[in-house]
């Protein structure tokens, strides 16, 4: 990670100097200080930007085979089922239920998605009455879910899979494809996309075809911007030599709040110096990225007109 040292608070005292010394942090909200810094972060770090300083590789192996778990107890309460049982399943994982003999028999042939999972005990939503049970069988649908833990997860820069061929062992690029579905067929996985995220940073990726062996799959993902909760808080993951870009964001969205027409040429140094700095974007990304910017102005200015009129209520 590049480094990043600058704070929120930084930009905001170089703003003000160009502002005639107004406040932009009003009251506890902080705001419009907090939401300008983190509209801009969101805007430099969003497609079709990607930065070689705001990525993490992501490994796991495939497993051809699916994971099967026997229960020892299994109980549903307000429609979560709680199955304890030695298991490898991810989260987002599909399994389906048999061999329940007694009060959640109603769970056999139902497939469901594991909600959260440790080495000795998972959790999916269900919808049957609450009850216990205990010995029960759960077989993973397909081999094609697998779950990873990264935080701030934004989309798939690249993806790679290895074929264990002996005669022309190689890595593949995979297919980014956001929507895919279970297969049961299996082969050398072509295909991944995001298929689920349980809110605690976990993401469970998809592969399609389901593979027939135990392949490394190496992916290269893109971070979102973190939320930004104090002015305190440094541009992480923007490293300082981009300060010359966010700080003309940061400034023109202060001008708009201050209805300064000086707004107009900031936006122009920003534009510009964030698509210098990017490098391979082709026309039409880059007219997306400053399609996309008219939008999250038009928005804000909406926000603070809303304000105002709040204000003189």
């Amino acid at each position: 990670m590049a480094l990043s040292t600058k704070t929120i608070q930084d930009s905001i005292n170089w703003a003000k100097r160009f502002n005639f010394n107004r406040n932009p942090v009003i009251g506890n909200s902080l705001e419009p200080a907090l939401t300008s810094a983190e509209l801009v972060a969101q805007a430099i770090l969003s497609p079709p930007f990607e930065w070689w300083w705001n990525n993490q590789d992501l490994v796991f192996t495939c497993s051809p085979t699916p994971a099967t778990a026997t229960s020892t107890a299994a109980a549903v309460a307000s429609g979560v089922l709680t199955v304890t049982a030695t298991n490898t399943f991810g989260v987002g994982q599909a399994a389906l239920v048999s061999a329940f003999a007694g009060n959640l028999s109603g769970l056999n042939g139902q497939i469901i998605r594991i909600e959260s999972a440790s080495s000795t005990q998972f959790t999916a939503n269900v919808n049957v009455a609450d009850n216990t049970d205990t010995v029960g069988t759960f077989t993973a649908a397909t081999t094609q879910d697998y779950s990873v833990a990264i935080d701030n997860f934004s989309h798939i820069k690249h993806a790679s899979v290895y074929d264990l061929d002996a005669n022309n062992p190689k890595w593949w690029e995979l297919k980014v494809q956001n929507n895919l579905a279970l297969e049961s067929s299996q082969a050398r996985t072509m295909f991944i996309g995001p298929n689920y995220e349980d809110g605690n940073g976990n993401i469970s990726f998809r592969l399609f075809p389901s593979p027939d062996l135990a392949y490394p799959i190496s992916i290269q993902a893109q971070l979102a911007a973190p939320e930004v909760t104090s002015v305190n808080q440094t541009w992480a993951p923007l490293p300082d030599f981009m300060q010359y870009v966010y700080d003309w964001g940061f400034i023109a969205f202060m001008w708009l709040f201050a209805d300064d027409p000086r707004a107009q040429y900031a936006e122009g140094k920003f534009k510009a110096a964030l698509l210098g700095r990017a490098e391979g974007l082709t026309e039409e990304e880059k007219n997306i990225f400053l399609n996309n910017w008219e939008e999250l102005k038009a928005g804000y200015l909406m926000k603070l007109q809303q304000g105002i009129q709040a204000r003189a209520s």
